[in-house]
């Protein structure tokens, strides 16, 4: 049995998160509209829609889908499919994708 290491682990986690973001996108991006022009304000003005967003990204990275994608990742690990080098470019170009995105969007999002 394979043990995942530390950089395996939190390279799941951080594609959990991206997953859930992308599925959360109209959500997240309603909220940062909301904030445009704000500032203290977002704590009220903006509470229903950061509740929202919140509940959508707890949803979507739960413990049990990040034990699901560890499954998946151990059983693509035992047949092969696992590419270590290619994860490591994925999960930095996925992660740029998201910073672009979301730099556009407005300021306070990252």
């Amino acid at each position: 049995m394979h043990i995942l290491t530390r950089a395996e682990e939190e390279y799941l986690f951080k594609t959990l998160k991206a997953n859930a973001l992308k599925e959360c996108g109209p959500v997240v991006k309603e909220f940062v509209e909301c904030t445009h022009g704000r500032l203290v304000s977002v704590l009220w003005g903006c509470r229903d829609k950061h509740k929202a967003m919140n509940k959508c990204l707890m949803a979507l990275t739960t413990q049990a889908d990040l034990d699901k994608l560890k499954v998946q990742y151990l059983n693509d690990l035992a047949e092969g499919k696992v590419d270590h080098a290619k994860l490591q470019k994925e999960q930095k170009l996925k992660e740029e994708e998201l910073k672009k995105k979301y730099k556009s969007a407005g300021p306070g999002v990252h």
